[in-house]
């Protein structure tokens, strides 16, 4: 299947009283493949190093770890987020919410990793409230220098 194409992304910085946490307000407009419709989706984007009270805010949480388990824990501390990612270098693990598969992507090329992780988790989270699988978020996601590896279990 074509993916998505992404219409544009923004995100507002909320103020974070206190804690450990960043939390952005996402707006994400896409183009879906085959019917050629708009899809916008709004979300609360919360990166953590530790869950907070902030975590319960998220739709999307994103975070420091590593493989299946980490992406678990941190859903774990938030069972309302649709989408989690943790990541470690250039490896990301993303989640759809506390049970769903967890897929491997990997950044790619020069340039910076500050962001790329958190505008994935929105762009997948957006994917799944415009109806389409994460499986086709991995050609999307080359835009934004990365790469799907597929499953890690």
């Amino acid at each position: 299947m074509t993916p998505p194409a992404v219409v544009s992304q923004t995100a507002l910085t909320l103020a974070v009283e206190g804690g450990d946490a960043e939390a952005h307000r996402v707006r994400t407009v896409l183009l879906h493949p085959v019917s050629g419709t708009l899809s916008v989706d709004e979300h609360v984007r919360v990166r953590c190093s530790a869950p907070t009270g902030w975590t319960a805010l998220g739709d999307v949480l994103v975070g420091p770890g590593s493989g299946a388990r980490g992406a678990a824990r941190l859903a774990g501390s938030c069972p309302g987020a649709l989408v989690v990612a943790v990541h470690r270098g250039t490896r990301c693990w993303l989640r759809s919410g506390r049970a769903g598969p967890v897929l491997l992507f990997e950044a790619r090329g020069p340039g910076s990793l500050h962001g790329k992780w958190d505008r994935l988790a929105s762009l997948a989270h957006s994917c799944l409230v415009a109806g389409l699988p994460l499986a086709d978020l991995g050609p999307t996601a080359l835009l934004l220098g990365c790469a799907g590896a597929g499953p890690d279990y």
